[in-house]
């Protein structure tokens, strides 16, 4: 975070910008995941076990259809995902949105952006308190990314942006080509960094 602060001031200082005295990463984990009944999960050793199915046959039904993903979410789910947002607001997070997702029985839960270091805690928090909430439901949250074959796993989508202390958005992009100049230069520098340090994200991930 250090690093990233210096030189992004550096640019915005070769930009004209002196107003600015701090430059932070933000970021919004979107947690996708999977709930299931506890009785029907308890069935299956191999998602005790390991998180996801490692034998069985194909469902008849798929994520050919878009029935779940533009469907209203069901009232079982509706009250599990009410209960967690309370619970969370307890904690100080704040979830800006839920739904389903593309897969039978997925779902996302989108938190509010925050700055990266408090973003990772929070996302941590969120999965513990989806956990929780689940079993007093009678249901179980399913966090790995690959639970079920066949079907569309669940990612950790990360909005990821750096702003200023005085409220820039140093990636959000201009109304004109001049006003874009930053965004272009800000985005250029972040896609060479990636590529020339692709090894320790790896590493890191």
């Amino acid at each position: 975070m250090d690093a990233i602060n210096e030189q992004a001031l550096r640019i915005l200082r070769l930009m004209g910008n002196t107003t600015s005295k701090k430059v932070t990463p933000s970021v919004g984990a979107e947690q996708e995941y999977f709930i299931v009944d506890r009785e029907k999960y308890l069935q299956r050793k191999d998602l005790i076990f390991s998180g996801r199915t490692l034998f069985g046959a194909m469902p008849p039904k798929g994520q050919e259809l878009d029935d779940h993903y533009f469907g209203s979410i069901r009232e079982r789910i509706a009250a599990f995902m009410k209960d967690i947002n309370e619970e969370l607001w307890k904690l100080g997070v704040s979830a800006k949105t839920q739904h389903n997702e593309v897969a039978p029985a997925q779902h996302e839960l989108a938190p509010i952006y925050a700055q990266c270091n408090i973003a990772t805690d929070n996302n941590q928090l969120m999965m513990e308190v989806m956990k929780k909430v689940a079993y007093r439901h009678g249901l179980v949250c399913l966090l790995h990314e690959k639970p079920f074959a066949g079907v569309n796993g669940s990612g950790k989508h990360n909005n990821w942006s750096i702003t200023t202390d005085d409220g820039i958005n140093m990636l959000d992009p201009g109304k004109t080509p001049h006003e874009n100049f930053q965004f272009l230069l800000v985005l250029g520098a972040i896609m060479k960094a990636v590529d020339k340090h692709a090894d320790l994200l790896r590493e890191s991930a």
